[in-house]
């Protein structure tokens, strides 16, 4: 049976205590142009990933009308030991499976009991506001897209067969590494 990955999500804004009205740093003028007036923003997002189908790399079947043909379960558990990194080259288990032969469609469910890579991304940001002249005013901004280096790995290889010599292994990245960028706005 599918489900759906459980998502977690929160954006935030903090308004940091120091300058003129706020608990800290607040008795002058100067003190309050250099440390006054910073926001801290962020946006944090957690998933897991999504359930993984195995399918076989030679459809048997093709030539009379079957689109797909799934392998075989053997018994023995799909899932690796270690951690995400040491298990890159081995996800999945090709243990776990075998070929089904010809006229046959496995005995395969349509998604085993083991999810891809789940994704943790953090985009942070510092802001701060300088008046200038009435309606005028200057904003410095410092942002950081996937703030703490998180790779977010693509699913595994799930083309089963001997034809496929990188199955169970995952061999790219879906997301950026940090980006980061300094930036001044005018508002008015």
């Amino acid at each position: 049976m599918f489900s759906v990955p459980l998502v977690w999500s929160t954006a935030f804004t903090y308004q940091l205590p120091f300058g003129k009205g706020r608990q800290f740093a607040n008795s002058s003028k100067a003190l309050d142009y250099v440390v006054g007036g910073w926001q801290f923003n962020g946006i944090a997002l957690y998933r897991e990933g999504f359930p993984t189908a195995i399918t076989e790399a030679n459809n048997l079947n093709g030539a009379y009308g079957f689109p797909g043909q799934r392998p075989n379960a053997t018994g023995i558990s799909p899932e690796t030991s270690g951690s995400l990194e040491s298990r890159l080259l081995n996800y999945i288990n090709p243990a776990a499976f075998s070929d089904a032969p010809q006229f046959t469609f496995g005995n395969l469910s349509r998604f085993i009991p083991m999810r891809g890579p789940g994704m943790a991304n953090w985009d942070l940001s510092l802001f701060k506001s300088f008046p200038i002249y009435e309606r005028l005013t200057m904003q410095f901004r410092a942002e950081a897209m996937n703030a703490f280096n998180t790779p977010l790995f693509n699913g595994p290889s799930a083309s089963f067969g001997p034809s496929n010599s990188s199955f169970g292994q995952i061999n790219s990245q879906a997301n950026s590494s940090r980006q980061m960028q300094l930036c001044l706005r005018l508002l008015w």
